[in-house]
């Protein structure tokens, strides 16, 4: 059972740290402020400009934080180099019922020799897309369900994370994903954002998002998040350098509120988990 939940590990990379298999918070509610944010892309609207370079940094952050925890699906596509290297991912994401579909490509692995790992979670089981078990083009693995003390997406975890920066600053208006958004940006030291107590973010968004950087070697990060007038999150982005060296992600978020479909894989290309472990105790061999 180690081995395999190793090769678990292995497998996911960025899949796990980015969106937890999208087993955040939100109450899966209506999404439509999110939904069709996009609808103006290209159209530049002297009016919404004005109100997003008008926008206080603090109360923006904090809409948008509240804003996407209401949403329960999306897309995000995102890059991150770290002390294992660089890779690319792309997913569809729904918070409840809980269902994730994600493709990584960046690093090669015993598991993924093409540097490809696709994996899709549906309810308390997560599918790898791996020459695991011969014949069949995936393999099933248990895992937990969604609870409540999950940390929120990693949208709304930056959005309240940067809200406790003290030098948050409003740094001008941009165009991302075909939307006009204001760029939020600031540093937060993690030993302080460890001991924050405000209303921003919940304790156990700030937790995990302090430990993971903790993980990383990081003390501080340089955060940025870009917000439309909606109040929907278009984007973020964390860079720092810390004791394992350079470490940076950047996601684009859309699709908020889209009928994303997601299900299983077939079946009948689809190992067990008793089949997975069998096959690996005899590779281990």
């Amino acid at each position: 059972m180690k081995a395999i939940r190793k090769t678990v590990v292995a497998a996911t990379g960025v899949a796990l740290a980015l969106s937890l298999a999208a087993c955040g918070g939100g109450d899966g509610g209506n999404t439509s402020d999110g939904s069709g944010a996009g609808d103006s892309a290209g159209r530049k609207d002297d009016g919404a400009d004005k109100a997003l370079k008008s926008a206080d940094p603090v109360t923006a952050l904090k809409a948008a934080a509240a804003n996407g925890a209401r949403q329960n699906t999306y897309r995000a596509k995102g890059t991150l180099k770290d002390e294992q290297g660089d890779s690319v991912t792309e997913g569809a994401f729904q918070v409840k019922p809980h269902a994730s579909d994600m493709k990584e490509t960046g690093r090669k692995t015993a598991e993924a020799p093409d540097g490809v790992t696709h994996v899709i979670a549906v309810g308390d089981k997560m599918y790898f897309n791996s020459p695991m078990v011969p014949g069949k083009k995936w393999w099933a693995f248990g895992v937990g369900g969604a609870k409540d003390t999950d940390p929120s997406e990693p949208f709304v975890r930056m959005a309240a994370t940067l809200t406790t920066a003290k030098d948050l600053r409003h740094a001008g208006v941009e165009t991302v994903g075909g939307r006009r958004v204001a760029h939020y940006q600031g540093t937060v030291v993690v030993s302080e954002l460890a001991a924050y107590k405000g209303d921003a973010m919940k304790e156990n968004d700030r937790d995990f998002t302090v430990n993971a950087w903790k993980e990383k070697g990081l003390e501080k990060i340089a955060l940025d998040v870009w917000v439309d007038k909606d109040g929907v999150i278009a984007k973020t982005r964390e860079a720092g350098k810390g004791s394992k060296g350079e470490y940076a992600a950047a996601d684009e978020y859309s699709d908020f509120g889209a009928d994303l479909k997601i299900q299983p894989p077939p079946a009948a290309e689809t190992a067990t988990e008793k089949e997975a472990m069998e096959a690996q105790a005899k590779k281990n061999k």
